[in-house]
């Protein structure tokens, strides 16, 4: 039982701290993603090519959930940095307010369907995964992508979720992994987890 309780316990100070210094940091990616990255290379490849892209927009809902393993990292993790890619001058203005709740809830779900105890790969992949459905769906209403036709749909239905799982959900746990090997992250349970191991390891680390 107390180990159990011990999963679900409230953050603590640290978690806290840990959680918004991420998020700000992520958000400020996010700012630069929106208004650099993302115009390019959709100028280079187009709207269907950038969709392989956007992964990168999920790493708050990922990133730090995968470092401290508590109910509602991924959540408020999106949610901040959201916040902060909104204060950079994002050109997506308060619908950020929208993709930061919904993307983190999205992550949060599929680790709450395991309890918070599985953070392998293919976990994280899902989470990023997952993340893509509601910011498919408001792009979809938004940019009228049920116009395009199906082999564009498809392409684009790749790009958001296969992004998600890559850029998302695998480069969140590759980065995380590769700083807690540093030791900088003993203080976490990723830190004492992971610090033997290497970053590259896809096991239930």
């Amino acid at each position: 039982m107390s180990a159990q309780r011990g999963r679900f316990s409230r953050l603590a100070a640290a978690d806290l701290v840990l959680t918004a210094g991420l998020a700000v940091i992520i958000g400020v990616l996010f700012g630069f993603w929106s208004a650099i990255v993302y115009p390019a290379v959709t100028t280079l490849f187009g709207p269907i090519g950038a969709s392989f892209f956007y992964g990168v927009w999920f790493l708050g809902g990922l990133i730090p959930p995968y470092i401290i393993r508590k109910p509602g990292v991924a959540f408020l993790g999106e949610f901040i940095a959201a916040h902060v890619e909104l204060l950079t001058g994002s050109p997506y203005g308060p619908l950020l307010t929208y993709y930061g709740i919904t993307q983190g809830l999205a992550c949060e779900l599929i680790f709450a369907l395991t309890r918070y105890r599985r953070w392998d790969l293919k976990t994280m992949m899902a989470a990023g995964a997952a993340a893509a459905v509601p910011a498919l769906a408001m792009d979809t209403v938004l940019y009228g992508y049920l116009q395009l036709a199906v082999p564009l749909q498809l392409t684009l239905f790749v790009g958001y979720f296969g992004s998600g799982a890559l850029l998302g959900g695998a480069l969140a746990r590759y980065v995380a992994n590769a700083v807690a090997l540093t030791g900088l992250l003993d203080l976490f349970p990723l830190g004492r987890e992971l610090r033997q191991q290497s970053p590259f390891d896809t096991g239930s680390g």
